[in-house]
């Protein structure tokens, strides 16, 4: 157990500090070339240390249409919009902004499935829907025409990635989790190396060198070390902890900001920060709540 928390911990720390990586590194890259070649990187980071521990890549076929989709909707929509959407605001008020998923996933089965929102979901949604409000309304972001269109494009990464749990969820659990885990990453990372190669401008061939620790840093430890760290750490401790200490991914991003870059918070993103945390707790809360009562 002490292992597992340990590695959830891991899980933690990386994926709070990589936002400064990357902010960094969008000053050298183009986004979506930069996701692009962090998901084909992270697949064969993966790949390579699941065959040098002898264990074979198989990829059963039931669902894998559904595999493809919820890959595009997370790795590709989710990370490839975040990351575009971080170009125009500091990493603090994008950490918040795309881990309000849980909320998404509330309204997207409040429409979809007609479910019946208990009084917590409309708490939750209206905490998180404050915490945005009070995020997209204040002077933070880089310029104001440019704050609103990087808080649009991070929450639409943030309902992209929730659409694509929503769809996980009705998705057959057949094959081994590694590979399609591996399947996923290579479809993505294709995908939005072509879109980079459609809609962006031509990186700095110069400037590449420079993004080797970057890239090397997500496709080694923030996708392959991070994700063999966040199965183990699922292995032992309940899917409802884990999926609530990854509210703390913000937290860890804002203070390594301010450590780290002077990032000092208003206090209108420190609410909207308590605002968000609220929201997404409650949600994860009551939603693995509602699983435990189910037959």
């Amino acid at each position: 157990m002490l292992t597992s928390f340990l590695c959830l911990s891991f899980v933690v720390i990386i994926w709070g500090t990589n936002w400064l990586v990357i902010k960094d590194a969008l000053q050298s890259s183009p986004p979506l070339l930069f996701t692009g070649i962090r998901l084909l990187g992270g697949a064969i980071a993966i790949g390579a240390a699941r065959l040098c521990l002898g264990y074979p890549l198989q990829l059963g076929c039931a669902g894998k249409g559904r595999l493809v989709a919820v890959g595009l909707l997370q790795m590709a929509g989710g990370l490839g919009l975040s990351l575009v959407g971080l170009q125009y605001l500091d990493v603090g008020t994008s950490a918040l902004t795309f881990y309000t998923m849980p909320l998404w996933l509330v309204a997207i089965e409040w429409i979809i499935d007609r479910q019946q929102q208990s009084l917590l979901d409309i708490i939750a949604l209206t905490c998180g829907m404050l915490g945005l409000g009070l995020l997209a309304s204040g002077a933070n972001p880089v310029a104001t025409s440019h704050g609103f269109l990087g808080i649009a494009l991070l929450s639409l990464a943030a309902f992209s990635w929730a659409l694509g749990t929503w769809i996980h969820k009705r998705t057959p659990g057949g094959g081994n989790l590694w590979s399609r885990t591996i399947f996923q990453l290579t479809i993505s990372g294709v995908v939005v190396i072509v879109a980079s190669l459609l809609l962006e401008r031509r990186p700095d061939w110069n400037q590449l060198p420079g993004l080797a620790w970057p890239i090397a840093f997500n496709c080694i430890v923030a996708t392959g070390l991070a994700f063999v760290a966040w199965y183990r750490a699922l292995s032992s401790i309940p899917t409802q902890i884990a999926s609530q200490s990854l509210v703390l991914i913000p937290v860890v991003a804002l203070i390594a900001a301010a450590v780290l870059q002077q990032q000092t918070p208003t206090t209108r993103v420190m609410l909207a920060c308590v605002l968000i945390i609220v929201g997404v707790t409650i949600a994860i809360w009551h939603a693995g709540g509602q699983r435990r009562q189910s037959p």
